[in-house]
């Protein structure tokens, strides 16, 4: 009978009583599936003892055999259905780990918990696979019961292999969903001024309207948008002659992403205006690698410096190029501008080397 038809039939019958019932009834037909005899007492042992002196005795142990040597690969502890196995995790692994072996499986039959038991951390953060007979699908029941406790996948590795990639990919994806909301929350309450442009920006596309950075801040915590009322102050006065100069004002467009730089006669695509200081550093970085580059961690707002050879401390970072160089890349349009100028003169290049394309 197949391991397919064997789950079949495990579901279309009525649960059994007890831990006995289901290590005949279910455990060993389903390992005999998987390539282990129940009849060889060499490679497939019952009532195994674990643990040393102060040990127990294990339901089930697997064990291979090759030129005279052998090995055991994996101990499998049953349970009565209905038991919380979760009370029985720690003494289950510290027999496995004590032997030495692969992967060791607490299970009533209808519920399976793998686990590595030589991997670090508490022990739940060792269980790499939970399968549910009843309710999961037969097709993904049955390949992962033959990827990890298959005669031949445990003999020759592979089942510790996958079982190791399941776990690292299981724990990245529990730690993203603890991290995650918590940096979504700091980038709310900062405010990241990334996630403010970027909210304005698509502001301005969906309303065509340019909100004041007051205005996106308050939004997105939760507050009153306040007015953004023009000041006297603000207002521009009809005057005849010549405009007066907006070089050194912040301009109209800061509100807006840039598209491109020109930088030298070579265009750039740019998306942020983080990205108008990073892509004039890198190319610096091209050009003057050599060059006593050390001098650009000399250049420092008021509170602290616009350059190191480590990005703690700063809110927003980039890493030029592949070097060990790391920019502050946090700030306003125009001061993020006024940086890019900074770092061109330090090189010896003009500010008018520079134009930022916006749409």
């Amino acid at each position: 009978m197949s391991l397919e038809e064997h789950l079949e039939r495990i579901r279309s019958r009525t649960v059994p009583p007890n831990e006995e019932s289901a290590k005949f009834q279910i455990i060993a037909p389903i390992l005999e599936s998987l390539g282990w005899s129940p009849s060889d007492g060499s490679e497939f042992l019952l009532e195994y003892p674990v643990g040393g002196k102060r040990g127990g005795r294990v339901d089930i142990a697997l064990r291979s055999i090759a030129r005279g040597q052998s090995r055991l690969l994996a101990l499998i502890e049953a349970k009565a259905p209905g038991s919380d196995l979760s009370q029985h995790v720690g003494q289950v692994l510290g027999y496995a780990f004590h032997e030495g072996v692969d992967v060791c499986v607490l299970t009533t039959g209808l519920e399976w918990q793998l686990f590595l038991p030589r991997e670090s951390g508490e022990p739940m953060q060792r269980r790499f696979a939970v399968l549910d007979l009843l309710n999961d699908p037969a097709e993904q029941v049955a390949e992962d019961l033959r990827a990890f406790l298959t005669k031949e996948a445990l003999t020759k590795g592979r089942a510790e292999k996958k079982a190791k990639s399941v776990l690292k990919a299981r724990l990245d994806a529990d730690r993203l969903q603890s991290e995650i909301p918590k940096i979504w929350d700091r980038m709310l309450r900062g405010p990241d001024e990334e996630l403010v442009e970027l909210v304005g920006s698509r502001v301005y596309e969906k309303l065509n309207l340019r909100p004041h950075r007051d205005q996106v801040i308050a939004a997105l915590g939760g507050g009153p948008v306040p007015m953004a009322l023009e000041t006297p102050a603000q207002q521009t006065p009809e005057v005849s002659g010549p405009k007066p100069s907006n070089e050194g004002r912040p301009s109209r467009r800061s509100k807006v992403p840039p598209t491109s730089i020109v930088l030298w006669g070579v265009p750039y695509q740019v998306a942020r205006h983080k990205d108008v200081l990073c892509q004039v550093v890198d190319c610096l970085y091209e050009r003057h690698a050599n060059d006593n580059f050390d001098r650009i961690l000399e250049l420092r707002g008021r509170q602290k410096p616009y350059a190191a050879l480590t990005p703690d401390g700063m809110h927003a970072h980039h890493r030029v190029k592949s070097s060990r160089y790391f920019l502050d890349a946090h700030g306003s349009a125009a001061d993020l501008r006024r940086r890019a100028e900074l770092f061109l003169a330090t090189f010896g290049y003009d500010k008018s080397d520079l134009e930022v394309l916006f749409e």
